[in-house]
């Protein structure tokens, strides 16, 4: 299906996407990024590592080998929290966002309808008073303070550049950019 949008009269931008699997791995590092929690569970998570590579190497100072199992786990600890969690939770999401096919959106002074073979959902500005602009897409996140909802609306659904642009235009109007 061919990607596109239309700006039309009244302030509004329309989209039609597909989600990939690069749009959720954005979207989700944005989230993270705005989710005290996550930058909390992050930090919590590399101070263990650390403190655990730390104490493996303190036979170093005896002048003793250091425990090279130890290290080892420590490395595919560090290679499964920061390498390959955020890859699976991106894999998992676009597993089920993709399940409903072609997406269209509609972005309007009054907010945000994204649609899908699978329903529609309409979000005020309320509900979604925050965005980040990633490379490739723009992310609505809701403002509790887990960040629990995230509405991704990738800027190759726009046909002409300036769209992106009108939609940056609407979406700094209504809600505020992190």
């Amino acid at each position: 299906m061919e990607e596109h949008a239309e700006t039309t009269v009244g302030e509004c931008v329309e989209l039609e996407y597909q989600v990939t699997r690069e749009d959720m791995r954005q979207a989700l590092k944005a989230r993270a990024r705005a989710s005290g929690r996550a930058r909390r569970a992050q930090r919590f998570a590399l101070i263990g590592v650390a403190a655990f590579v730390g104490a493996s190497a303190v036979p170093l100072a005896d002048g003793e080998a250091p425990d090279t199992q130890s290290l080892v786990i420590a490395g595919l600890i560090v290679v499964l929290l920061f390498v390959l969690q955020p890859w699976l939770m991106a894999r998992q999401f676009h597993k089920i966002a993709s399940r409903n096919g072609a997406y269209s959106g509609r972005v309007d002074d009054f907010g945000v309808t994204v649609s899908n073979t699978g329903g529609s959902s309409r979000l005020n500005w309320l509900a979604a008073p925050h965005y980040a602009e990633t490379p490739d897409t723009f992310v609505l996140l809701s403002g509790d303070k887990n960040v629990s909802c995230l509405t991704v609306l990738p800027k190759r659904g726009v046909r002409e550049p300036g769209s992106v642009d009108d939609l940056r235009t609407l979406l700094d109007r209504h809600i505020r950019r992190l």
